[in-house]
Parts: C-alpha cells; sequence; structure tokens
C-alpha cells in the first residue's frame, strides 16, 4: 500500500475508533463529510457488495461495512425531520436559479446533497435543485439510503449557493464530490 493510502487508513482507524468510543448514542454530524469522502475513495475502486460463494449470498465490502456503520452511528443520513423546511426554502427560492460567479472550479462539480432514508424525501430533493436550475439524481444504496447529486456547477459561486441552499433545506452532510460526474 503506497504511504498516502497507507496514511488515509490509519487516519479512518483514528476516527472509527473516535467515534465508537463513545458510543453510539454520542453521533457527531460533524464527522459526516469526512466519513462520506473516505467512503467514495474506498468505493470507486471496491465493489460496494460481492457474491460470497461459499455463504451464498452478498457481502458487503468490509472497509465499506465499517464506514457504513459509522455514517449510521453518526446520523449522517438525511432524515424526512431534517427537511422540514425543504418546502419553504422551496417556495422562498421559486424561480431562482443557481447562478454562476466567481472563480472558475477547474472542472465541473457534483455536489453529494445527501443520503436520503426516505424515497419519498429523495423524489423531494430531485424536484428542489431541478427547481433550482441544476441537474440533480437520487443513486440507491441498500445500506446509506437514497444518496442525491446535484451540479455540475463550474464556479465557487455555483457551488457556494448549491451548499448554501442544500444547507437551508435541511441536507445532512453536503460537499463537493471529488468523484461522482454527470
Amino acid at each position: 500500500m503506497a504511504p498516502r493510502g497507507r496514511a488515509a487508513l490509519l487516519g479512518l482507524v483514528a476516527l472509527a475508533a473516535a467515534a465508537c468510543a463513545g458510543g453510539p448514542e454520542t453521533a457527531d454530524r460533524s464527522l459526516c463529510v469526512g466519513l462520506f469522502r473516505e467512503y467514495d475513495r474506498f468505493a470507486q475502486f471496491t465493489p460496494i457488495e460481492t457474491f460470497d460463494r461459499r455463504r451464498g449470498r452478498e457481502r458487503l465490502d468490509p472497509t465499506l461495512s465499517r464506514l457504513t456503520v459509522l455514517l449510521v452511528q453518526n446520523d449522517c443520513q438525511t432524515r424526512s425531520r431534517d427537511l422540514t423546511g425543504l418546502d419553504a426554502v422551496a417556495a422562498a427560492r421559486s424561480g431562482q436559479r443557481i447562478a454562476e460567479s466567481g472563480a472558475p472550479l477547474g472542472r465541473l462539480t457534483a455536489v453529494h446533497a445527501g443520503a436520503l432514508t426516505d424515497e419519498a424525501d429523495a423524489a423531494r430533493a430531485v424536484a428542489f435543485f431541478e427547481g433550482l436550475g441544476l441537474r440533480a439524481t437520487s443513486i440507491g444504496n441498500r445500506q446509506l439510503g437514497r444518496r442525491v447529486f446535484v451540479g455540475p456547477v463550474a464556479t465557487q459561486g455555483g457551488l457556494d449557493a448549491t451548499l448554501v441552499a442544500a444547507f437551508e433545506a435541511g441536507f445532512v452532510a453536503s460537499y463537493p464530490s471529488q468523484f461522482f460526474r454527470f
């Protein structure tokens, strides 16, 4: 394993130990973006599930399994109770579009809005971001729910405005994705 990969893995182990030390009642949403980024980093090279012929069933990759547990323990999924302001924000922003402004990002960037636990909420989320003039899609993940990605944005102003809209609407763990592409 390359030194950078080892350092990332050791950092993940330390993060996991710290997150688990206090037990599941000590959820820390401040860890969510880092955990999702680490999850994405591993998921891009590792199939999330593989078929275990010996046991005759699907098996989740051990690293992704640990990250999934940490994401759930730290309450990193966006639930219906988090989106109570979604309709009000959508109404307040009706007719507005996310505007590109400021410094170019260098490449088109997608935003991970959140991992939603309810399919109806995922559909509402897609409609919300499409109403702001962005492309939006939700991708099912059996362990985490429907992950919603929006964009792409090309400027810092567009990225900031997208993240602010997600925050105002109640999404948990919105961040610019390094790996998702439209």
